[in-house]
């Protein structure tokens, strides 16, 4: 059973060594991402106006934080009020206790014994009432409106008037609660913490023309701010106690420049016209055996060549020849291909990869369903190189179809 193992084994090595191998050329070029909703093409410019949603959560909070005090000063009145009844009812009742005890004493009273009469022991008084503390409101803090400007930079458009109009409303951080983990044991333990939190943007983007086009609130979910790790829980504790302000300071800084950051990245993916990088492969054929395999190699050089052009412009028009020339040239390779002979020159392994080749070609020239067709050849050529490849592809694809369709 060893034998039949290690011979199997053995021939598999045998064919590896003596087959094709394909080159994986790491190819990266940049491309103009388009945008999913298209701004009419005389607009140029855009104009962001900024809101500050959270200064009416500033003025609720005073609002309740002066309700507050009012109910604490009637609260307040009305203990102090019946403290006063309390402590006057007790007096009153002590005074008269001590007039009759005078009174008879003054007559010659005595207790059974011949003694005076014992005088009437002092009252004891409950505690007065305590005002109690109504805690401040922690108040958001202003922010410049020039620093969210300056965040907000649409790609393919111009800071000006007369163009697009961009609504952000900067609404109050919330939901803020600081989560504690303990990590490790003995003296290796620590606590770890961070905040969650959530800072919501409403925006809206409006033109001349066409009216709001993207109204959205933005940012609804948790997002998380990570803090230091202690030793101590108690010493979390001693940091808040001198440093809490600061630290509600910070944590609000920080979730705008986020929010601002995230607000930009969506904006562009939304409307703007964005410089991408996309990373590949395309393949070629290592020499083998006395197979020629010039003409792939020159195809993949017209391939890059091509590929290297698209980011030139938005309809990659200036790529267009070159692309249709390389694909010109595995087309014509193809011609060649024997799926059903692996040792012939374009065998089924080099056929799958070309595929993978030529479905990168189609889907930059907009021949998306041909893209995708080819694209599936190779998927189900049974070449696992192949199909890794293509199972890679489908989103980009579709998200380069959905693009293109709303803007030619």
């Amino acid at each position: 059973m060893r034998k039949i193992i290690l011979f199997g084994l053995t021939l598999i090595v045998f064919n590896c060594l003596n087959a094709q191998n394909i080159n994986d050329n790491k190819v990266s070029f940049s491309y103009i991402q388009l945008p999913l909703i298209k701004i009419d093409d005389g607009l140029t410019k855009y104009e962001v106006r900024v809101s500050h949603g959270y200064l009416d959560a500033n003025k609720d909070s005073l609002a309740l934080h002066e309700a507050r005090k009012t109910e604490a000063q009637e609260s307040f009145d009305r203990a102090l009020l019946t403290y006063q009844n309390t402590c006057a009812a007790i007096k009153r009742n002590y005074l008269t206790n001590m007039a009759k005890w005078e009174t008879r004493s003054n007559a010659g009273a005595t207790t059974s014994n011949g003694l005076p009469l014992p005088k009437p022991v002092n009252p004891g008084y409950p505690a007065p009432p305590v005002y109690p503390v109504v805690k401040a409101p922690r108040l958001h803090t202003e922010y410049d409106e020039e620093i969210v400007k300056r965040g907000i930079n649409i790609k393919g458009f111009e800071s000006g008037l007369g163009g697009s109009i961009l609504s952000l409303n900067l609404l109050p951080i919330r939901n803020v609660r600081i989560i504690k983990t303990r990590k490790g044991s003995g003296a290796s333990t620590k606590y770890q913490y961070k905040c969650e939190y959530t800072l919501p943007i409403e925006l809206k983007l409006e033109t001349p023309t066409q009216g709001p086009i993207l109204e959205r609130v933005l940012f609804q979910e948790k997002k998380t701010y990570s803090m230091k790790e202690y030793k101590s829980q108690y010493d979390f504790k001693i940091y808040m106690l001198d440093n809490e302000g600061q630290f509600y300071n910070e944590l609000e800084h920080y979730a705008r420049s986020k929010a601002i950051a995230w607000a930009n990245t969506f904006i562009n993916d939304q409307v703007g016209y964005v410089s991408k990088r996309r990373n590949t492969e395309i393949y070629s054929v290592k020499k083998f055996k006395n197979y020629d395999y010039s003409d792939l190699t020159n195809a993949y050089s017209a391939t890059v060549q091509a590929l290297t052009l698209i980011g030139n412009d938005r309809d990659r028009s200036s790529a267009m020849d070159k692309l249709d020339a390389a694909l010109e040239l595995w087309s014509e390779i193809m011609m060649e291909s024997n799926t059903y002979d692996k040792k012939a020159r374009i065998n089924d392994k080099i056929s799958a990869m070309i595929q993978c080749n030529i479905a990168e070609i189609k889907i930059w020239q907009s021949k998306f369903n041909e893209a995708n067709a080819t694209l599936n050849l190779a998927l189900n050529s049974g070449v696992l190189k192949a199909k890794i490849h293509a199972k890679k592809m489908p989103s980009l694809y579709s998200s380069l179809e959905q693009r293109w369709r709303v803007n030619y």
